[in-house]
């Protein structure tokens, strides 16, 4: 405890959460090649060119998700009912040093697997392993080994925790219980889960509640602001109202249901005005057409071939392609780099299929190269209002049973075909006539 005192003498400023502190054993991680790598790859590919503001690259977000999940697992130690005692570490034990350390490191990794420009090709060019597979192997790698050297070696306390593995922790903590358990077929702990939903967490995670107020401010759409202090001063270890006391959920107190309700509008009205707006789907739907032409081929065999490929690499390859018509991806470079004939994006009715639109497509004798649309699975959206609410007597209810409006925020994902501005009217003109 000492030695990590002495250590946490560093320090840098960030736009949105201030001066974030961190020790040696972190400036040793920021200081790598993979953390080095995410200066040059932007959090919204490239909604800078609708958002002029939406320059933030996953470098300086890596650092909020750390500071915030700090902030959160600090919280919810410290504020413990009766009922849970038992099963949360102790301030200042070995146990409680241990994993805020390995939850500060998570924090850290859990974007290194990003490709450039983030998700904008990264489902067709990574396929269902995500990026999360990549962040694994960049965690193992010869990269990072010296880290978890110099980690594994210095602090006293980890002798305490004899049971653990510290490096497969963080990469555990970093994707979260599903991805790993896709990807390598083991079960979490309830502690486990409890901890990396700090990070990965659908409602409470620090990776969603930064990148909300991170995007708000650099694009200026202030619909994603909330209060997300009043939420994390609330957050608790809750039993589970479905899988009895001795199963532990992330919950909240009663009195931070509204940051509850604010998070979930600001997330809903984020996705309107930037994530799934047209203009941003339009360019960002040429970037990754573009990236399939000419990344789809190579291999990403190892980590060396990952960690070489950054947003600089791809505008420079853009930006020679949008000049040269013979090079793949031209006539997606030019919309991109000289925004001559952008393709329109048009969110799809509900109930119109791929069918649809593929008699559209001969009814108008429209070329491939000329329309694309993509089409979601139907999922039934996750239960985000299970979480647990801890009302007065120590009564626990489910979200859900505690508010209306947590309820009434719709969760859609749209469908989207993307037209030439030759066939748009044409389009419109069917979209407005359509009838399911």
């Amino acid at each position: 405890m000492v030695k990590d005192f002495l250590y946490a003498d560093k320090k840098i400023y960030d736009a949105v959460h201030g001066f974030i502190p961190f020790d040696e054993f972190e400036k040793e991680l920021i200081d790598s090649l993979p953390f080095q790598r995410l200066h040059y790859v932007h959090q919204l590919g490239i909604a800078y060119l609708v958002y002029p503001g939406a320059t933030h690259t996953r470098f300086e977000h890596s650092l909020g998700v750390m500071f915030l999940a700090t902030l959160m697992f600090e919280k919810i130690c410290k504020s413990v009912r009766p009922d849970v005692f038992q099963f949360v570490p102790r301030k200042g034990s070995s146990e409680y040093l241990y994993w805020r350390r390995v939850i500060r490191m998570a924090a850290l990794c859990h974007d290194l697997g990003h490709l450039p420009f983030s998700h904008v090709a990264e489902k067709d060019l990574l396929g269902p392993q995500g990026h999360e597979y990549w962040t694994l192997k960049i965690i193992e790698s010869v990269h990072l080994k010296p880290v978890w050297d110099k980690l594994q070696r210095v602090p006293s306390y980890l002798e305490d925790v004899v049971n653990r593995n510290i490096v497969e922790d963080i990469q555990k903590i970093a994707i979260g219980e599903a991805k790993w358990k896709a990807l390598l077929g083991k079960e979490f702990s309830p502690w486990e889960r409890i901890v990396s939903e700090l990070i990965t967490g659908d409602f409470f995670g620090a990776d969603r509640i930064d990148y909300l107020i991170r995007d708000a401010r650099s694009t200026g759409v202030v619909y994603g602001l909330f209060d997300y202090h009043q939420l994390i001063e609330m957050l608790r270890i809750l039993p589970s109202v479905d899988r009895g006391t001795d199963e532990l959920q992330l919950g909240i107190d009663e009195n931070g249901l509204e940051s509850c309700e604010a998070l979930l509008l600001a997330r809903h009205f984020m996705h309107r005005r930037i994530y799934q707006y047209s203009s941003v789907k339009a360019y960002n739907f040429h970037l990754r057409r573009y990236m399939l032409a000419n990344f789809a081929n190579q291999t990403l065999q190892n980590v060396d071939d990952f960690l070489s490929l950054s947003d600089t690499d791809v505008i420079a390859a853009i930006n020679k392609a949008a000049k040269d018509p013979q090079l793949p991806g031209h006539l997606d470079a030019r919309c991109v780099i000289f925004r001559q004939h952008r393709f329109r994006a048009l969110a799809l009715p509900d109930t119109m299929t791929a069918k649809d639109l593929q008699v559209f497509k001969a009814q108008e004798k429209i070329a491939d190269k000329d329309i694309d649309w993509e089409f979601h699975q139907q999922q039934p959206p996750p239960d985000r209002l299970s979480f647990p609410v801890s009302r007065r007597h120590v009564v626990i209810q489910k979200a859900r049973e505690c508010s209306d409006l947590l309820l009434k925020v719709s969760y859609k994902r749209s469908n989207w075909v993307y037209i030439s501005p030759k066939y748009d009217l044409n389009l419109i003109n069917f979209l407005e006539n359509w009838t399911s």
